[in-house]
């Protein structure tokens, strides 16, 4: 189905269901048709499942200006408006998370969360070793040299070589405004706001995810009074398609 909002043709699902409703957060770049395994078990439960493609994802528009998390968080609530959702179990999986946690952290959020299932989610930000630092470092020197009016015939080329080695795949694959917009969210921290998070938390880890180490997810489990960590065996990143016998059987208990 599609509808607009803030502007932009939206592409999302909602399926029927009777024992609450499930609002899914996909991550970075990972249309919903992803997460149909998950989805097709929430319908077993007899939940109602909604879902849509963020900006810039699957079936929905990009923007035409780059994101900040609390667009994301308006897109969000804007789409809840537009369904009637008052009350819902928040599921969220990697960038998901970052809105998940500004929903659960904000005390006026009108949509209300009593539940929440976190999976190999965003929100902790990755701490860098000494050596990474000194490169951060090196590599500021470099692009202020490659980006001086003064220097930049002289290092322009160093520069851009340097900038295409350290971008990441999904950072290469997105347009300018996408790109400007994953400098805006990926530096975000929650891990201070985690303590006022009421709701019962379910953190879903891959223990050999990359994206989202599974520090991330026992530092949420720290942080957040009512969570509970279940580490998914042999499984990264998208725990629920490299371990779903595990995976499913976790969610269904908590569900």
């Amino acid at each position: 189905m599609q509808t607009q909002i803030q502007g932009l043709s939206t592409h999302y699902i909602d399926l029927p269901g009777t024992r609450g409703t499930v609002l899914f957060l996909h991550g970075w770049g990972a249309h919903i048709g992803l997460y149909q395994p998950i989805f097709d078990l929430l319908q077993q439960l007899d939940y109602r499942v909604v879902a849509f493609d963020m900006p810039g994802v699957g079936k929905t528009e990009e923007p035409k200006q780059p994101l900040t998390i609390d667009d994301y968080v308006a897109f969000t609530l804007e789409l809840c408006g537009k369904l009637e959702l008052e009350e819902v179990i928040l599921m969220c999986h990697s960038h998901g998370g970052r809105i998940a946690l500004s929903m659960l952290t904000d005390a006026n959020c009108p949509v209300k969360c009593r539940k929440a299932v976190f999976y190999d989610a965003a929100g902790v930000r990755k701490a860098a070793a000494s050596s990474q630092k000194l490169r951060q470092m090196g590599y500021k020197a470099i692009k202020w040299l490659g980006t001086s009016k003064l220097t930049a015939p002289l290092f322009d080329d160093l520069y851009e070589e340097l900038r295409d080695k350290r971008a990441s795949a999904d950072y290469k694959a997105a347009t300018p405004v996408m790109r400007q917009t994953m400098n805006n969210v990926l530096p975000l921290d929650f891990t201070a706001k985690m303590p006022s998070i009421t709701a019962e938390v379910l953190l879903l880890w891959g223990e050999h995810d990359t994206a989202t180490p599974l520090e991330h997810g026992q530092i949420m489990e720290q942080r957040i009074p009512n969570a509970g960590l279940a580490v998914i065996r042999n499984a990264g990143h998208f725990s629920h398609a490299d371990n779903w016998p595990q995976f499913s059987a976790v969610l269904r208990a908590f569900l």
